[in-house]
């Protein structure tokens, strides 16, 4: 058994990206047209589109042996199998990687999606693979798309209770890098790993998304547009917190304190170790309460939102009481 896979911010080579992607494209299409037809479905032309470039990043040694813990069982329905995927795929493939060993093993009849899920990748973490069958049993309610979509996008998605992937199909885009030096397969794959964050959970996936629904409206607040405009540093933080950050409830509304903070500490020219002006602290409460009301704490737990990010803070008692109110907000 091998171990897991991990994660790399990058996975395609400029190489690749010049040279081969032009491949990938082409191996795709076939694949993409049956997707289109709807007789594929989007978990699997997402884990077609990640076992292609996978393929072709490293054709001898792309796929490992089977996970130690199998996933559960995907329901029963008509679906791609693997002979059938490794007959059309070698049409499109020149002859020096027709005959690799490695695509070899998918010369049998199981179903593609579940061999894909049982099996490790090169750099693929697990949780993909839990996020590709959880989507294909309706467990996660994903959205497959062909672009990347905005920050405000994403979280208006996940306000509805709702995670995006994206699957960027341009030759042009997959021979460019497409968002913090990452590849259209890096890409996809980060998608699917904070898919699995989000929903693994549903109480925390619940929590999650009230915050959202929150911060949407937040969000809407005529000084954080001017904010958003005037200070990159905290259009990229913010940013950050509305489209690509899980985690509990708790440390994002302390990540959103000390977002709003270091705004005023910036536009003072202040480190975040020294104390703002009388003027400007009175500013900063009033933004962060105005925003604290959108959520509608109990008045302890508001008392200890207030408190958060500060020396009045009473330490498990108050992590305690605001954990609770955010995690099991009706």
């Amino acid at each position: 058994m091998l171990r897991v896979g991990r994660f790399r911010h990058r996975l395609l080579e400029d190489e690749f990206l010049q040279h081969t992607s032009p491949l990938a494209h082409k191996c795709l299409q076939v694949f993409m047209r049956l997707w289109q037809s709807k007789s594929l479905s989007d978990a699997e032309i997402a884990a077609i589109y990640i076992l292609i470039f996978s393929f072709l990043r490293r054709p001898k040694d792309f796929l490992g042996g089977p996970h130690n813990q199998p996933l559960a069982t995907l329901p029963v329905s008509s679906r791609m199998c693997c002979q059938t995927f490794f007959e059309l795929l070698q049409k499109e493939l020149p002859e020096d990687l027709r005959q690799t060993k490695s695509l070899a093993r998918f010369q049998r009849p199981d179903d593609l999606l579940s061999y894909f899920c049982a099996h490790s990748w090169r750099s693929i973490p697990l949780s993909v693979a839990q996020s590709l069958m959880a989507w294909e049993n309706g467990l996660y309610p994903l959205r497959l798309l062909s672009y990347v979509p905005t920050p405000k996008e994403v979280l208006s998605m996940q306000s509805e209770g709702q995670r995006c992937v994206s699957m960027l199909q341009d030759l042009t885009e997959m021979q460019e890098f497409v968002e913090e030096g990452r590849d259209v397969l890096g890409f996809i794959v980060h998608d699917l790993i904070h898919a699995d964050h989000f929903f693994a959970d549903p109480v925390k996936a619940r929590a999650q998304i009230e915050f959202s629904r929150r911060l949407m409206v937040v969000f809407g607040f005529h000084d954080i547009q001017v904010m958003l405009q005037t200070d990159a540093a905290f259009k990229k933080e913010f940013e950050y917190l509305m489209s690509d950050m899980n985690s509990f409830p708790l440390h994002l509304l302390k990540t959103f304190k000390a977002v709003l903070l270091g705004y005023f500490k910036r536009r003072e020219g202040l480190a975040m170790t020294e104390a703002l002006s009388e003027t400007t602290e009175a500013e900063f409460q009033r933004l962060f309460e105005s925003s604290l009301k959108i959520w509608e704490l109990p008045e302890n737990a508001h008392s200890a939102a207030q408190r958060l990010n500060t020396p009045l803070f009473q330490g498990l008692e108050d992590s305690l009481l605001l954990h609770s109110a955010l995690l099991h907000y009706q």
